[in-house]
C-alpha cells in the first residue's frame, strides 16, 4: 500500500456495505474473518494480493490455536501440511551428524504433555499452508465475502460507519465500501495505522538476518532424527535449519552479526556453500528458490484502535523470533477482537464493550514485546509458556468420546452446569442479559474436572473459553447471572499507566492535528 491523504465522503448511493471489513489476508485477518463469519456476522475480506502467499514464514501453531482450528473443524486439514517431528530443537554440527546432536526443549508442550490438558496438540506447520486452509474455509461460510487484488486507497471515519476507498489492482476500477467497523490487519508497515496517526513504540532493529528458502532431499540425511528446528554449529554453515511441511522445502535462517555485509553473505553461491556445509553432505543437490534480508522489531502500537477502526496482528505488534511468538500473537489478537465484534454486531453488547479488547490483550502483547527486545533472549519453562498460551481458558475434560468441554463453547455465553433440575435453564431464559446464554449439562466426571463439585453448580464461559463466574448453588440464579453479565459488558477503564515497553521509546513525539479523514497517496 501507499500512504494516505485526505478524501471526501462522497460516493455512489449503491456502494457495497458490510458489517465488518477486514483489510489483510494474513493470519490475523483470516482468523478475525473466520470467527465473525462462523458467528453469522457479515464480513468482507479485502486483500491486495491477487494470489495467496507461497512463503512459509512462521512455522508453528500453538496448543491454544490448534484448539481454535479444531473448533472450526479444520484440525485434519491443518495437519495435512504439518511435519511429523519432535517439537524440540536439535543442536548439531551438521545435519548429517544429527545422531550426535543435543536435544533442547522449546517453549511448547510435547504431544504427550498436550494430551493431558487438551483434545489436540501443537503443530509444526508453515504459515502459507495455514493461510490456504483458512481462506478456503472462509469461502464456504455464507456471510463472508472475499475480494482479492483490491488495494485500500483511502479511509474516512464517521460517527456511525467507515468509508473505505478501494482500487482494483488489475483493472484500476475504484469503489467505496461502507463498513460498520474496519480491522486493519495489513501487516507490520500498516498504511491504515499510519493514516490514523498511531505510532509504533519500541526499536525496529532488534535483529537482522537472511532467510533462505531452498529445495533439497534432507530428510534421508537426517534419518530418524526429525525435529522442529536444527541449530547448526558448523563454522562454515552456522544457521538455523527449519522444515516447512513439504518433503523437499526447507528454510535456512542466518543472523547477521555486527560488521557482516548482507550483500556478501546473501550472494547466491555463498548461500549455496553455507547450506551444503550445514548439511554435511558435500555433493548434496540443492536449489535456492528465494532469499532475502529480514529485520525484526520489538514494537507495539501506542493504541490498538481509533474510533471504529481496530488494529490486529503485525499492524498492532511486532516481535523477533526470540521467544516472541509472533504468529500466536496475531491469531490471539484476531480472535479476541472478533468475538467482541460479534457481540456488538449482533446487538448483544454496546460499542463501548470493544474497549475491553485492548485492555485485555495489551498486557500480553507488552510482555512478548519486552521479551523480544531482550538481547539475551529467554523462554519460560514449558508449563509456564503453555499456561500463558491457554490464556486461562476452562479445563479440557471429555464429556463423551471425541467431545471436549471446549467443544461446548459457542459464540455467545455458555453456562455449564451439573443441575439435573431446570433451575439454571429457567434462570437463563428469564435473564435480562442481551447476550444469549446456552445451557449445557455436564456428566459428573467432566463437572468435577471443572470444579463443579456440588449439585446445582454452574460455570459461565466466554466465547474464548475463559470462565467468567462460578456458582455452587441455584439460589438467586437469575440475579447472579444478570449481575455477572452486567459487569462483563461494562467498558474497560482508561489506561492509567504507561506500557511496560515505554522505556524502549527514545523518540516520542507529540501527534497533533489529527483528522478523521485519511486517504492514500
Amino acid at each position: 500500500m501507499t500512504g494516505y491523504t485526505a478524501r471526501t465522503a462522497s460516493g455512489p448511493p449503491n456502494r457495497p456495505t458490510t458489517s465488518v471489513a477486514v483489510v489483510g489476508a494474513g493470519p490475523a485477518g483470516l482468523v478475525t474473518a473466520v470467527t465473525l463469519a462462523h458467528a453469522g456476522v457479515d464480513v468482507t475480506l479485502l486483500e491486495q494480493r491477487t494470489h495467496p502467499s507461497s512463503l512459509p514464514r512462521a512455522v508453528g501453531l500453538s496448543l491454544r490455536h490448534m484448539e481454535l482450528m479444531r473448533s472450526w473443524g479444520l484440525e485434519s486439514a491443518i495437519l495435512e501440511g504439518a511435519d511429523d517431528v519432535d517439537l524440540a530443537v536439535l543442536e548439531t554440527v551438521t545435519a548429517s551428524e544429527a545422531a550426535n546432536g543435543i536435544r533442547r526443549v522449546m517453549n511448547v508442550p510435547t504431544r504427550e504433555q498436550a494430551v493431558v490438558v487438551s483434545p489436540t496438540a501443537p503443530a509444526r506447520v508453515a504459515q502459507d499452508h495455514i493461510e490456504r486452509v483458512l481462506l478456503a474455509h472462509l469461502g464456504t461460510l455464507p456471510t463472508a465475502g472475499i475480494r482479492r487484488g483490491v488495494e485500500v486507497t483511502g479511509i474516512v471515519e464517521r460517527s456511525a460507519s467507515v468509508e473505505i476507498a478501494t482500487r482494483d489492482a488489475r483493472t484500476g476500477t475504484t469503489e467505496v465500501v461502507l463498513a460498520d467497523f474496519v480491522i486493519a490487519a495489513d501487516g507490520a508497515h500498516s498504511s491504515i495505522r499510519h493514516a490514523l496517526g498511531i505510532r509504533m513504540i519500541g526499536p525496529d532493529d532488534m535483529m537482522a538476518g537472511l532467510s533462505v528458502e531452498f529445495s533439497a532431499d534432507l530428510w534421508p540425511v537426517l534419518g530418524p532424527h526429525r525435529y522442529a528446528l536444527y541449530s547448526i554449529k558448523h563454522p562454515d554453515g552456522t544457521g538455523v535449519l527449519i522444515p516447512t511441511g513439504q518433503p523437499r522445502r526447507w528454510q535456512f535462517g542466518i543472523v547477521l552479526e555486527p560488521g557482516d555485509d548482507a550483500d556478501v553473505v546473501g550472494e547466491a553461491e555463498a548461500l549455496r556453500r553455507r547450506i551444503i556445509a550445514a548439511s554435511g553432505v558435500a555433493d548434496l543437490q540443492i536449489t535456492i528458490d528465494r532469499s532475502g534480508p529480514f529485520r525484526s522489531a520489538a514494537q507495539m502500537a501506542e493504541r490498538f484502535s481509533s474510533g471504529r477502526v481496530f488494529l490486529a496482528g503485525d499492524a498492532a505488534h511486532r516481535v523477533t523470533p526470540r521467544g516472541g511468538n509472533g504468529l500466536a500473537l496475531a491469531i490471539r489478537s484476531g480472535h479476541d477482537l472478533a468475538w467482541r465484534l460479534t457481540w456488538v454486531a449482533r446487538g448483544w453488547a454496546p460499542p463501548s464493550f470493544l474497549s475491553t479488547y485492548e485492555a485485555e490483550v495489551r498486557p500480553v502483547v507488552a510482555d512478548s514485546v519486552a521479551r523480544a527486545a531482550n538481547p539475551e533472549g529467554f523462554c519460560r519453562a514449558v508449563v509456564s509458556e503453555m499456561l500463558l498460551d491457554l490464556g486461562g481458558r476452562l479445563p479440557h475434560a471429555w464429556v463423551r468420546p471425541d467431545v471436549s468441554t471446549l467443544d461446548l463453547i459457542g459464540p455467545a455465553l455458555t453456562l455449564l452446569t451439573t443441575d439435573d433440575t431446570s433451575d439454571w435453564h429457567d434462570a437463563a431464559r428469564a435473564s435480562k442479559s442481551p447476550v444469549p446464554i446456552d445451557v449445557m449439562r455436564l456428566p459428573p466426571s467432566a463437572a468435577h474436572a471443572l470444579g463443579l463439585h456440588r449439585p446445582g453448580g454452574a460455570l459461565l464461559v466466554r466465547p474464548d473459553g475463559v470462565p467468567i463466574s462460578r456458582w455452587w448453588s441455584t439460589d438467586h440464579a437469575r440475579e447472579q447471572l444478570d449481575r455477572t453479565i452486567d459487569a462483563l459488558l461494562r467498558p474497560a477503564p482508561p489506561r492509567a499507566t504507561p506500557s511496560p515497553i515505554t522505556e524502549l521509546d527514545h523518540d516520542r513525539s507529540i501527534l497533533s492535528g489529527r483528522s478523521n479523514e485519511r486517504s492514500i497517496t
